[in-house]
């Protein structure tokens, strides 16, 4: 496994700015921990590898469906996500997603020729294990496949982060520091060769667990539990390039603070997700995309993406 173990090594980020913390990647609004959860179940003693690097810029800011003007507030989200998927037997596989991430927030000021204020985070992020079983596995004579998949959110890191000793925000924390539980089911029908196109989906649910951010006893803190459901349409050609779009939809709950719902949190988001998958040689592919926001209807005011892009590189052994 040592030629692989590249895989394994996430980048490092040159520091500079005002404020530098290190920190740990969770399913807040800049980590896509769940959006990157696409492999299908893997045939039994293949493995499968996914690495996906995303960039999420967020400026804009809407009050329920509606944008307001120029923020003062900005985030750039930068990760990385490994998924790695081994088939145990024809119909039962264990994927395992780890990441790394940094995240800026950025305030204008308001002062002419002054830069404003900048804090990062950065580091290893929270990961993902699923236990995937195909209800119907796909053969070349019914182009169908159906799997479900269940595991665990598992907090590897601090989610205690402090910037000139005080806590930082719930929102702003790479970490939820919380076990939650996952829920995953993937959906694939093909044509060939009547039709170069096929449809895919794929819905996820994550349940969450709480956090005791100011300590036992002080009250628990949790994010609002998160689904996400996204279909889409491939079509292939007789070229090494083949071109791919999708809907996503998003919704989480509210967050809580001691069992009150906290505003200006949770909400809905519709995404269209216009990709190209590139063959670059037999056992490795790439695929392009980028995630634009068409539809937005949230609780409070909230920051959210302006738009998110992709390259993720993937490997069968």
């Amino acid at each position: 496994m040592k030629k692989y173990s590249l895989l394994l090594v996430f980048f490092i980020f040159i520091s500079d700015g005002n404020q530098v913390v290190n920190a740990q990647a969770c399913c807040s609004s800049g980590t896509p921990l769940l959006s990157t959860m696409e492999l299908p179940g893997t045939p039994a003693g293949q493995w499968h590898f996914a690495l996906t690097y995303d960039y999420n810029y967020l400026d804009d800011v809407v009050a329920g469906t509606q944008q307001l003007g120029d923020s003062q507030h900005r985030r750039i989200s930068q990760s990385i996500l490994l998924e790695i998927s081994y088939g145990l037997t024809d119909r039962l596989s264990v994927s395992t997603m780890i990441s790394g991430i940094q995240q800026e927030r950025r305030v204008r000021s308001a002062l002419p020729g002054t830069s404003g204020e900048r804090t990062r985070a950065r580091g290893i992020g929270d990961g993902i294990v699923l236990l995937k079983y195909t209800l119907h596995p796909q053969t070349i004579q019914d182009q169908r496949e159906l799997s479900i998949g269940i595991g665990p959110k598992i907090p590897l890191g601090e989610s205690q982060l402090k910037n000139n000793n005080i806590l930082l925000p719930a929102d702003l924390q790479p970490g939820t520091g919380a076990w939650d539980l996952v829920f995953w089911a993937y959906g694939f029908k093909g044509f060939v060769p009547r039709s170069p196109i096929s449809l895919f989906s794929t819905i996820t649910f994550r349940l969450t667990g709480t956090n005791d951010r100011f300590g036992t006893g002080n009250g628990g803190y949790s994010f609002g539990d998160e689904f996400q459901a996204s279909i889409g349409a491939g079509y292939r050609t007789d070229t090494p390039f083949d071109a791919t779009v999708l809907l996503r939809y998003r919704t989480t709950g509210r967050d809580a603070y001691d069992g009150d719902f906290l505003s200006n949190t949770g909400g809905h988001w519709v995404y269209v997700v216009p990709g190209i998958n590139i063959k670059l040689f037999e056992k490795i592919q790439t695929r392009i995309d980028g995630q634009i926001p068409i539809y937005r209807n949230l609780d409070g005011t909230q920051l959210t993406t302006t738009f998110s892009s992709s390259i993720s590189f993937f490997y069968t052994l």
